[in-house]
């Protein structure tokens, strides 16, 4: 497999839900790094709006939180998901996926925003996540004038 079917089929394993197959997709030092702050992150409990500034590795998730937020976190969260992907570009082992998402939160407010995610792939698997989006329109939508805080728990995989 390339690094842009890679990627494709890291998108198969997330709509799935299964964690073994999200799992075996993900290289085990993967990280991926969101910007700090976030508001999907601060409402599953994950981050605090004072995490927001310049990069400095706040609130990047490892290999165990990637896979318990898409097998166990994304789908309560994020409902009625549209996906509509704008941009896929592949040069080596780097895929650049540029898409807009909407979808419904779980205090019934809708939610639409543009992100661009860079891909790397090492090993047949995904090492790095890089993930740019609207911070701010996301944390208006998500909040509205409402402080930050956590909307839901964020669950783990049944032990």
């Amino acid at each position: 497999m390339d690094a842009k079917e890679t990627v494709l089929a890291l998108f198969a394993a997330y709509r799935s839900g299964d964690p073994e197959r999200i799992a075996a997709m993900l290289h085990p030092q993967v990280l991926w790094i969101a910007p700090a702050g976030n508001a999907t992150q601060v409402a599953l409990g994950l981050g605090s709006a004072d995490d927001a500034g310049a990069p400095r590795g706040l609130n990047d998730l490892d290999h165990a939180l990637i896979v318990d937020f898409m097998a166990h976190n994304y789908a309560r969260f994020f409902c009625n998901v549209s996906i509509e992907v704008r941009l896929m570009l592949a040069q080596g082992d780097t895929v650049v996926v540029e898409h807009r998402m909407t979808a419904v939160l779980p205090n019934g407010r809708d939610y639409v925003n543009d992100y661009c995610f860079i891909y790397e792939v090492r090993e047949g698997q995904v090492w790095r996540i890089r993930e740019y989006m609207d911070t701010r329109g996301g944390w208006a939508q998500v909040f509205g004038d409402a402080p930050g805080q956590s909307l839901m728990a964020f669950a783990t995989a049944p032990q």
